[in-house]
């Protein structure tokens, strides 16, 4: 992927210089990125998902403040060298870090107790803000030897036009196609019930005395309609309902085949998707375990709403209890031992 520092002017002998588009294309991005953290702003802090969020975007400020500099101080220093350094190890550092924050993040949700930010403690954000920072530094220190910085001239119609090799996100494109893929066949394996069970769920927190349990036990005792789905489902379709939009526009650009380098793609709403997909995963396995009752480390889709779609049951009921409480009630063959 080649990104173009000078394109071919109206005199051959004044190309015309981009640092400006450049410049205005990360500015826009910086924006989107606000606006993705003011949606997570509440639990951002609480997950290694989050934190890495915040880095990139300071790391997205930094480069913006790079691209600013090189385009202020043109007349001292060529902005071909200084722009193709910049772009081309933003966009290599962006690329490489994406795997290794998805699995970070996985085995940060494996253990994550009862999925509640509010059991998050002060060991553990240390410990997120270590392994972000080193994260950082292996990925910096990679592209710095293995990068190529020089740029190239190409000519096409006996015009010149000096570019910069840059890179794309692989695994964020390939997660994001997945994604999109094993969501769309989910949902059309349930097509026909899908419209109903949208309804119910909309209906949820505005009915809630229509779902109340016959008496405080487990799930079993409760009222479950014929057509709940499935849970895992049903977090699905949650999760559907907020990120598809996000997911068909990854489809679409698939389709007609446009490539965003990773310097430039919005890559806290990738982050914000992906920690959506993680979270859900997690309470897909550990539901029976932690509830419906805990503040997830997720500002974005209703959990504890679609679990309860899945069960048939009601959201109040259960609201006055703590995730601990909830346990002792709903899996009293637990011991203390289990709880602390």
């Amino acid at each position: 992927m080649m990104a173009v520092i000078w394109s071919p002017g109206i005199n051959e002998d004044f190309p015309h210089d981009e640092t400006l588009q450049y410049l205005l294309i990360l500015c826009s991005k910086v924006a989107l990125n606000t606006l993705v953290l003011s949606f997570w702003r509440h639990s951002i802090l609480r997950s290694f998902l989050g934190l890495c969020s915040v880095s990139m975007y300071v790391a997205d400020v930094l480069l913006v403040s790079a691209v600013t500099s090189a385009w202020l101080f043109k007349e001292h220093l060529p902005t071909s060298t200084s722009m193709c350094f910049i772009l081309a190890h933003g966009s290599a550092v962006y690329a490489l870090l994406p795997l290794p924050i998805l699995i970070a993040g996985a085995l940060d949700y494996a253990s994550y107790p009862y999925l509640d930010v509010n059991s998050s403690t002060q060991r553990r954000a240390v410990s997120y803000c270590i392994v972000v920072v080193l994260m950082w530094t292996l990925a910096c220190s990679y592209t710095y030897n293995y990068t190529d910085t020089q740029p190239m001239a190409i000519y096409k119609d006996n015009a010149r036009a000096l570019v910069c090799r840059v890179h794309g996100s692989s695994v964020a494109f390939q997660f994001s196609m997945q994604l999109s893929i094993a969501v769309v066949l989910i949902l059309l394996l349930y097509f026909k019930k899908m419209i109903g069970w949208i309804r119910r769920a909309n209906k949820l927190p505005e009915k809630a005395q229509n779902f109340l349990y016959t008496q405080v036990g487990g799930c079993g005792n409760s009222e479950i309609q014929e057509s709940s789905p499935p849970l895992f489902v049903s977090l699905t379709l949650g999760f559907a309902l907020n990120w598809m939009p996000y997911l068909l526009m990854c489809l679409a650009c698939a389709l007609v085949g446009f490539v965003v380098p990773a310097y430039a793609s919005v890559n806290l709403l990738w982050m914000a998707c992906a920690n959506s997909v993680l979270v859900g995963i997690a309470f897909w396995f550990r539901s029976d375990r932690c509830g419906p009752l805990g503040k997830f480390p997720d500002d974005t889709c209703l959990w504890n709403l679609y679990w309860h779609l899945c069960k048939g049951t009601s959201p109040t009921v259960d609201a006055k209890l703590t995730t601990r409480l909830y346990i002792m009630v709903h899996k009293p063959a637990m011991t203390l031992r289990d709880l602390a």
